[in-house]
């Protein structure tokens, strides 16, 4: 099965040399139907070989024609209202909007990594739940296998057999080139983000960081994969907000 999402396509190569910013953005209305704005930007120098050296022309910025790209996106219940690329100053940028009908197409989407996503209502509050798995073997795992097969000599009388054979990750490999505190540097400078917002709806509290009192959003650092298994756990409640009185008129 072809990769789903640019981000997911790119990730291998992103990590090898930690040049990327990921932003993703979610617009939820109560129903848990909503949009999902995503933004990625890469080094052009680590792209993989699906990607076109760089060009002016938007069609060969993408990995693979728009409608193939859509037409994956699609076939797991989204709507894509916006898909574009460019190129500047040594990036790719990429520009995604989708429309999903509830969370529960997000978790159980491949282009999203299965992650775990609820929004609740408990009493006059909505309470937002979201589970993602950002280490280095979940996102690679995603985009292109990390194991290939090696073929055993047969014993007497035996068949000959092929077992997987795990190869270092691209984190692992660099950590014995240039060496941890190198690699863990060159990661900080690169981030990933998550932001979510419910329409008509205050932030009343979040383990994030929060924005205008509408958006609570979380950074993660790139540097961070390279822990084991790194798993945010991102927590938001919101409260209706109440509209503001209509002005009185001025008696004459």
């Amino acid at each position: 099965m072809r990769a789903k999402v640019i981000v997911l396509l790119a990730a291998a190569a992103l990590l090898v040399a930690g040049c990327v910013n990921y932003d993703e953005r979610i617009e939820l209305n109560a129903d848990g139907s909503g949009i999902v704005r995503i933004h990625l930007a890469i080094a052009e120098q680590v792209l993989p070989g699906e990607f076109k050296p760089k060009t002016d022309a938007e069609a060969d910025l993408l990995p693979m024609p728009r409608e193939e790209l859509i037409k994956d996106l699609e076939s797991e219940g989204f709507k894509v209202t916006s898909l574009r690329a460019e190129s500047s100053q040594g990036l790719r940028h990429f520009y995604i909007v989708i429309e999903f009908k509830s969370l529960e197409d997000l978790s159980k989407s491949e282009s999203f990594g299965g992650r775990k996503v609820s929004l609740k209502r408990n009493g006059e509050r909505w309470e937002f739940r979201q589970e993602i798995n950002v280490s280095e073997e979940s996102l690679t795992n995603r985009a292109s296998p990390t194991k290939k097969p090696k073929e055993e000599k047969p014993g007497p009388g035996e068949k000959s057999r092929t077992k997987p054979q795990e190869t270092p990750s691209a984190i692992r490999q660099l950590e014995a080139r240039l060496g941890k505190e190198r690699v863990r540097q060159m990661f900080s400078n690169y981030s990933l983000s998550f932001s979510v917002q419910l329409k008509d709806a205050g932030l009343l509290r979040t383990n994030g960081r929060n924005h205008q009192d509408t958006t609570a959003v979380w950074g993660i650092p790139l540097d961070q994969l390279i822990e084991r298994k790194p798993v945010v756990r991102m927590q938001a409640d919101f409260a209706p907000v109440e509209p503001s009185p209509a002005p009185k008129e001025k008696k004459p």
